[in-house]
């Protein structure tokens, strides 16, 4: 599903908006039960992650680079504590 987002940088007035569109995905390590989701979506040089309870919420954007070693973490174990 696309979602589009009004750019923080947008005026408040809405005559100059500038607009984002990303195709979000639910994240293979979210819960079963879909209460603790991580979505994922790709934009050009950079990979955006937000919480799924609030999808209109922040969002974190980080370099693919970056992105590859918090997965490689995630999926070896070395952010348990």
């Amino acid at each position: 599903m696309m979602i589009w987002r009004k750019s923080s940088r947008s005026s408040a007035g809405g005559q100059e908006c500038v607009e984002i569109a990303a195709t979000w995905r639910k994240s293979s390590r979210s819960s079963g039960g879909y209460q603790n989701c991580v979505e994922l979506a790709s934009v050009p040089n950079a990979v955006l992650i937000r919480d799924s309870k609030d999808a209109t919420g922040p969002l974190h954007m980080i370099t693919p680079e970056a992105f590859r070693i918090l997965a490689h973490l995630v999926k070896s174990g070395g952010l348990d504590s």
